[in-house]
């Protein structure tokens, strides 16, 4: 199995669940903070025009598929691989790994309505992570200086990051070096964690994306062959 894929001009770490989990527990034991990035079919196809948005992905530490849909362009076709794609493995494992470990974990997400939806489901399911502080982010720098001493203030293990691209990897990057916690781990709006949507909702987006995705890797394909 190739230890990483492109997809779009997006390099992706090709880790499996248990892979990927060994890594988060390196950046558990060493400073500074280490960067894991969910990247979501929505993100790819932004990431096209959006050469900045490239580069702060570029610059996390682990890159991981968020979506089957983009180990299916990819042509991954090991059925594990896959599977834990789709299971969404690797977040619950973390999740667990953090409750068993009661470690402290910040929030960051774009409204208080899905703050309240993950709160819900982080205290119903996994009661032994600490949550320690949570922040409404602006698609803008203008609460930079707040977030960053509530989150070092707070003595987070882990942010824990729901807000859409390009603003969550512009955040990241712009304050990595500020930010006193040993992962930032950027989940996105299309993160497998509830944030209030419908289910047929998702659904649907799932599929019409799936589509775009696999036309936009279609027309690269075809670029490079007329190269």
């Amino acid at each position: 199995m190739k230890s990483r894929v492109n997809v779009l001009e997006i390099e992706l770490n090709n880790n499996t669940a248990k892979e990927a989990m060994q890594k988060v527990m390196e950046y558990m034991r060493t400073e500074p903070m280490n960067i894991v990035e969910f990247i979501s079919a929505d993100t790819l196809v932004k990431s096209k025009e959006d050469e900045m948005l490239k580069d702060n992905i570029a610059q996390a530490d682990l890159v991981l598929a968020g979506e089957q849909a983009i180990l299916e362009v990819a042509e991954i076709t090991e059925g594990k691989k896959l599977q834990e794609v789709g299971s969404h493995l690797f977040v619950k494992m973390l999740l667990r790994y953090f409750h068993k470990n009661h470690n402290r974990v910040f929030i960051l997400t774009e409204s208080e309505e899905e703050q309240q939806y993950l709160m819900e489901y982080l205290q119903g399911n996994y009661r032994g992570i600490q949550i320690v502080g949570q922040e409404i982010v602006p698609t803008d720098s203008s609460a930079d200086d707040m977030i960053l001493n509530s989150v070092n203030g707070a003595e987070a293990d882990c942010v824990l990051s729901m807000i859409s691209s390009p603003f969550q990897e512009a955040f990241a990057v712009r304050n990595r070096i500020l930010l006193n916690t040993r992962i930032w781990l950027g989940l996105g709006k299309n993160t497998p964690l509830p944030l209030g949507k419908k289910k047929g909702k998702k659904l649907i987006r799932e599929f019409m994306i799936k589509r775009f995705l696999k036309r936009e890797v279609e027309k690269e394909k075809q670029k490079r062959g007329n190269v």
